[in-house]
């Protein structure tokens, strides 16, 4: 859980909503015109933003708590039970596994031969973005060439 965020967070919101509840209080305690009509719109209006100012602080801070317990339980194994016995090994041996077949190739055998490899691709955050502004230039650059004249 990020307690600095939370907490810094949590006292800023009720610094904020504090001053604006307590200088709404004193607005409406203390002296003032007699021609000041607005004195009670003013005072009222800074307490109700105090604790619209609170419950939107505890709004966000509890949307921060969720987010963090979202991603704490995506970071967590998941496992998918087994609806069933686990299934029997391959009839060639476990050893075999991951290992690419040979198959001989004469006149009665078919032709060919290897396996499925399994391979895997690193593609950073930055990659789309190039890949897009390359093709973008490449446009650009193609409807220059081949622009009428």
């Amino acid at each position: 859980m990020p307690i600095r965020e939370l907490t810094g967070k949590a006292l800023a919101f009720l610094v904020v909503a504090a001053a604006l509840i307590i200088g709404g209080a004193f607005v409406l305690t203390g002296s003032h015109a007699d021609n000041d009509y607005l004195n009670a719109a003013l005072g009222l209006t800074l307490v109700g933003l105090g604790v619209l100012t609170l419950g939107y602080g505890v709004f966000v801070i509890g949307a921060i708590y969720y987010d963090a317990r979202l991603q704490q339980q995506e970071a967590a194994l998941h496992v998918t039970p087994r609806t069933g016995p686990p299934a029997p090994p391959p009839a060639w041996g476990m050893g075999d596994i991951g290992r690419p077949s040979v198959i001989e190739v004469g006149r009665d055998a078919p032709t060919g031969g290897g396996g499925t490899r399994v391979m895997s691709v690193v593609v950073a955050g930055i990659d789309a973005p190039l890949l897009l502004g390359a093709l973008l230039v490449w446009t650009l650059v193609a409807l220059i060439i081949w622009a009428p004249k």
